[in-house]
């Protein structure tokens, strides 16, 4: 197993409140592959950040029996997010886009993934993935968006302060093309509502394809049915993307950046 110098995390899980069986360590991509699958978002993190060694930034949860338990994952942040703005005012929105990039490379990171077996559910492995983490983390300050933080909240619960945001583009979109023929995403989420409803407005398969071309993460998805298409996106769009910021204040935008390629991450 990879060990990272930089995230201390055996030492930081002393102060948790992990159950006693579990043990946090650092992962391996291999790890996070594993448990891809119980994750609700399609595609992987757009990166996975570097250690100051070089390994990949995860961390993991396992049993006495070495039974990997939950996953977090590290990404570089997007360049772009106006929510930031609210979390730390004149941080990461000068005028000066560059320096702003800098900053951005330099003083955060974004955590991607939080993956928990669903035989380990509701434990509070992953608020307590999240803690480790953030217990060491690569940098000050640390953000998170999550599709599900109403549903499961354990961000915030691990000490990050939430951003309520408004949907992105392509889901407003869907959003507006279901309520023009009195739809709702919710009503959407079963294959046979699906069905009837191509059946009845045949143009909501172009309006899915869309959707799903909108995102890197979802764009390999265009090609599958219009019913497996449309219930995807609703899906998607019924869900209501919280922020979460963790860390405080300092002058960043002096020096050189801690990393020589400023990353992107579609988190």
């Amino acid at each position: 197993m990879n060990t990272h110098a930089s995230i201390a995390v055996p030492l930081a899980c002393k102060t948790l409140d992990a159950p006693d069986h579990l043990r946090f360590a650092p992962g391996t991509r291999a790890d996070y592959a594993i448990l891809v699958p119980h994750h609700y978002k399609a595609g992987p993190p757009a990166t996975i950040a570097r250690t100051p060694e070089g390994q990949p930034c995860i961390i993991t949860a396992r049993d006495p029996e070495d039974r990997l338990a939950g996953v977090l994952v590290v990404s570089m942040p997007t360049l772009n997010s106006s929510w930031r703005r609210l979390a730390w005012p004149g941080v990461y929105n000068t005028s000066d886009k560059r320096l702003n990039a800098l900053a951005i490379n330099r003083s955060l990171r974004c955590i991607s993934r939080v993956i928990v077996d669903p035989r380990f559910r509701g434990l509070g492995i992953a608020r307590n993935l999240v803690q480790a983490y953030l217990a060491s983390a690569l940098t000050q300050r640390t953000e998170a968006i999550a599709a599900m933080g109403n549903i499961c909240p354990f961000f915030e619960a691990a000490g990050m302060t939430a951003y309520s945001l408004p949907p992105s583009l392509r889901d407003a979109r869907l959003r507006d093309a279901l309520a023009s023929v009195g739809l709702e995403t919710w009503e959407l989420l079963e294959q046979a509502s699906a069905t009837r409803a191509l059946n009845t407005h045949p143009w909501l398969a172009r309006e899915a394809r869309v959707w799903a071309g909108g995102s890197p993460g979802t764009r390999r998805f265009r090609h599958d049915t219009p019913e497996a298409v449309l219930m995807l996106a609703a899906s998607h769009a019924s869900q209501r993307p919280i922020a979460y910021a963790h860390g405080g204040y300092s002058n960043d935008h002096h020096g050189d950046s801690s990393e020589s390629d400023t990353q992107t991450s579609a988190t």
